[in-house]
């Protein structure tokens, strides 16, 4: 794959002083190897609508920040044709990391001269409501963990964990119903749901992984569920680790579709989508179209 005119859209406020600060030598590494390529430092906001139809012309997608800017970047809907470069520019960055670019981009000279060498990760995005996710959508624990989220710049990852903790002992953690409809079209329904998690990738934070053989193209949402006593939740988080042992392992299934229900105390259901804190959806579901990443993994598809 040779590349000529991408398009880099940068979020300047994203991560650590030191990544910010990387920013000026990427752009300017970028534009000497890309003369026809075109850095956007900021998204307008509001968005309008159609974003993208101003970029028809380009060849590329790059996106300089965190798993939050890439999220808010899919919800302007870029075409599927054009590929999809995440570097990683924000806090976790759990999608850069897990397509194997973060180790490259101490060297962005090195990282352009081998584009031509990456492969294709062909991800079918998840919706919560109508915001599409390429992680994870979470609700309950980790959506109210979201939520709670203070100090990033100053702790880094460490403030997910505390937000995590706070969540878990926060009297605001509810619980709610789900009805699941699996992969054979039947609808079961699971109560006292504490933390409900749906996976489009393997990673979820840090070493943390779910569903860590399926493929991200295939037709379903990997999910886990966590219900009855809120400590459940620790087990659980912990059997995400890899080489957990097999009675750590939270309760996991395949489905196609995740509609929520209300506890009769009623009350909001925190969600998160990619690490972001977004409004209750009513379920979730797969998007119809398939994005193209690029990707340096040695086991990447494609």
């Amino acid at each position: 794959m040779i590349f000529r005119r991408p398009l880099l859209i940068a979020n300047p406020g994203a991560g650590s002083r030191r990544r910010r600060a990387a920013l000026g030598p990427l752009l300017d590494s970028f534009m000497a190897r890309f003369p026809e390529g075109l850095v956007l430092r900021s998204l307008p906001e509001p968005p309008p609508e159609n974003f993208f139809d101003r970029y028809s012309d380009r060849d590329l997608l790059v996106v300089y920040g965190g798993d939050g800017t890439v999220h808010r970047i899919l919800g302007l809907s870029p075409p599927s044709r054009l590929p999809l470069l995440v570097l990683p520019g924000g806090t976790g960055n759990v999608l850069s990391r897990y397509l194997g670019i973060s180790p490259l981009l101490s060297h962005p000279d090195t990282l352009w001269e081998r584009l031509p060498q990456a492969g294709l990760l062909r991800v079918r995005p998840g919706l919560a409501g109508s915001r599409p996710f390429l992680l994870m959508a979470g609700a309950g624990w980790d959506g109210l963990a979201v939520r709670r989220i203070s100090g990033k710049f100053l702790l880094g990852s460490l403030s997910y964990y505390l937000a995590g903790l706070a969540s878990l002992l926060s009297p605001d953690l509810p619980t709610f119903s789900l009805t699941l409809t699996l992969e054979n079209g039947h609808q079961v329904t699971r109560t006292a749901v504490r933390w409900c998690l749906a996976s489009r990738l393997p990673p979820y934070l840090g070493p943390f992984r779910s569903f860590p053989d399926d493929r991200p193209d295939l037709p379903h949402l990997n999910l886990t569920l966590v219900c009855g006593g809120r400590w459940g939740i620790v087990t659980a988080f912990a059997g995400l680790l890899p080489g957990a042992p097999v009675w750590m392992r939270p309760f996991s299934l395949k489905v196609r579709e995740v509609v929520f229900h209300p506890s009769p105390e009623g009350g909001e259901i925190p969600f998160q989508a990619d690490g972001e804190a977004i409004a209750s959806a009513p379920r979730l579901a797969l998007a119809g179209s398939v994005l193209s990443l690029l990707s340096f993994r040695v086991d990447r598809e494609g």
